[in-house]
């Protein structure tokens, strides 16, 4: 898959900011930041150098929000895959292609970039191409066929895959163990976490503890706003499972906004 780079009206880079535990950013003060960087309405933005989900999730829900277009995403990454912030390049690849990115790059030493992007190639459904000179080289592949039965989703730094008929076994409930709860299930896997968001206070309560995800994540709730606002701040691709009373046109809208996937 290749195309032609575009002639980029704005760009967005790493701003330095990250969402606890390891910044004190709020997401949505994240987002805010990109926000006022953009023109509405103009693009095409390329959005370079990404080295944490935070900012390239807020970087990517700035370009919706003011209506510039679907933007093109690099990140930074070394020889081994894995950006500054240790998040793998095909975990930034499935998060950036379920948000609309147009195509997705590696800004690598050159010596690692083949292997790099022909690793992407084997899951990508979007362009990719890599950043030399600090400008991006379209990178010529064929798309491969995807497994429908198997689907890539990511944590805030790992990709991982699950099937439509994954047991996601019992739900956690956002309380005061939410964190050793995750812990406990994690290392007794069934394939994912299933985790409810019942009220406002779930959402922050998960915010603050989202980023002890390792396995697949499923977000569950009968209120659209908030597994939107679960959605927002979780920064990986989480799934849900579809046992919940939300419409089809609402899960719809949260899976082009967030990429979230509906089994």
């Amino acid at each position: 898959m290749d195309a032609s780079v575009p002639i980029f009206q704005q760009g967005l880079g790493p701003l330095g900011l990250d969402v606890p535990p390891t910044g004190e950013c709020g997401f949505e003060e994240l987002a805010a930041a990109y926000r006022v960087r953009l023109e509405p309405e103009r693009g095409p933005v390329y959005i370079s150098g990404m080295t944490t989900m935070a900012e390239c999730r807020a970087a990517l829900l700035a370009v919706k929000k003011q209506d510039c277009g679907a933007p093109w995403v690099s990140w930074a990454c070394g020889e081994d895959g894995e950006s500054p912030a240790r998040v793998r390049m095909l975990a930034a690849l499935f998060v950036c292609e379920g948000m609309g990115a147009a195509a997705f790059g590696v800004d690598c030493p050159e010596a690692a970039a083949e292997e790099r992007l022909a690793e992407l190639a084997a899951y990508a459904q979007i362009p990719l191409f890599r950043v030399r000179d600090g400008k991006p080289v379209p990178y010529p592949y064929e798309r491969a066929a995807r497994d429908p039965d198997v689907i890539p989703c990511a944590t805030g730094t790992e990709p991982c895959f699950i099937r439509r008929t994954i047991d996601v076994g019992e739900e956690l409930e956002c309380g005061p163990d939410l964190l050793e709860d995750i812990i406990a299930a994690e290392d007794n896997p069934v394939g994912a976490v299933k985790i409810a968001i019942q009220s406002q206070d779930d959402v922050e309560i998960f915010a603050a503890h989202q980023y002890a995800v390792r396995e697949a994540l499923c977000l569950w709730s009968d209120v659209p706003e908030l597994l939107e606002g679960a959605l927002r701040v979780y920064q990986g691709r989480a799934f849900y499972d579809g046992t919940g009373d939300i419409e089809r046109e609402e899960l719809d809208r949260l899976t082009r906004l967030y990429g979230l996937i509906v089994l």
